[in-house]
């Protein structure tokens, strides 16, 4: 059977399609590179859904900083790859602290988890959250409908147009969210493969509640969220423990085995991102790149989807992992 990875990106404006889609395969052959495996032969869609929330993508050939369409963070290959610089005291201290406020502000306990107040900072931090969950926009028609139903569309028509082919869906901050969410939804109609989670914001007691809000779970209730029926081998979920993003990096404890046994496999990674001397944990080109990430998807293309002959051929000459 044919594979195909689909992607989808997280919060914020971004490039345009075509660049963003070169850049984060550029990413993917990087981590083949640093592994010394030969990339394998892929095809590559975008699930790209910034267009629907900005007028204009950003632009790289614009170099001032001011420019509402600046682009701060471009694709760079790495250059250093581990292990993760040690802490001096007092910066570990520090991150510690901040590993305190975090959970104080978004723990399970967290005032993040009243509702008006979840609300109120959701949208105050993350505009683009805030519009998914509860604005609307217009359709190709011009008619108002809820956000949430406009962005789904766009990876649920990418899931159908392939839905002949053996799906690695790799999906990326807010568009992790998406990703369950249409999941969850489209089962039989769809299904994939292997879900790929980078710097998920889904173990977050908010993102929880939202969840078990559309699903009609009680909020106090204390059970595991479900996994989509529509994962039908593997759920990788890859934090990195310096991006917030992911601060509830244990999403194993947070979901359900779905009917095939298929629950997330968290993986801590170094996201290596840094540009102009600035790192950013939370980069999807720096996942894309991890050895973490680069295993998995080995895996789902050269492993999982062999067939008969080259299965014979390993009797003689075993595949690189």
């Amino acid at each position: 059977m044919k594979t195909i990875l689909i992607g989808i990106h997280g919060l914020q404006n971004k490039p345009a399609e075509d660049r963003l889609t070169t850049w984060w395969m550029q990413a993917i052959a990087e981590g083949f590179e640093i592994v010394n495996l030969p990339t394998p032969r892929f095809s590559f869609e975008m699930a790209y859904w910034a267009h629907f929330l900005h007028n204009r993508p950003q632009d790289p050939d614009i170099s001032d900083p001011s420019h509402p369409l600046y682009l701060r963070e471009p694709y760079i290959p790495g250059n250093f790859f581990g292990p993760r610089d040690h802490l001096r005291l007092h910066k570990k201290i520090k991150a510690e602290i901040h590993q305190q406020l975090m959970q104080l502000i978004a723990g399970e306990s967290g005032f993040m988890n009243i509702n008006v107040i979840s609300n109120a900072v959701v949208h105050r931090m993350f505009v683009e959250l805030d519009i998914y969950f509860h604005g609307t926009l217009p359709d190709k028609d011009g008619k108002s409908l809820p956000a949430r139903e406009i962005i789904r569309a766009s990876l649920y028509r990418l899931l159908r147009k392939h839905r002949d082919k053996n799906i690695c869906l790799i999906a990326h901050s807010m568009g992790t969210i998406i990703a369950y969410d249409v999941l969850t939804h489209c089962k039989p109609t769809v299904s994939v493969n292997t879900l790929i989670t980078c710097g998920s914001p889904l173990g977050f007691p908010v993102i929880r509640k939202k969840i078990k809000q559309e699903l009609g779970i009680d909020e106090q209730d204390e059970v595991h969220l479900p996994t989509p029926e529509a994962i039908s081998h593997r759920w990788v979920n890859l934090s990195d423990k310096d991006d917030v993003t992911c601060l509830n990096y244990n999403l194993r404890n947070h979901y359900q085995a779905n009917t095939s046994g298929v629950r997330p496999f968290d993986r801590i990674v170094y996201n290596n991102y840094e540009h102009d001397g600035v790192k950013n944990p939370h980069k999807i080109y720096g996942y894309l790149r991890t050895l973490d990430f680069t295993q998995a998807l080995n895996s789902f293309l050269v492993i999982e989807n062999a067939d008969f002959f080259q299965r014979l051929g390993w009797i003689f000459r075993p595949p690189k992992v």
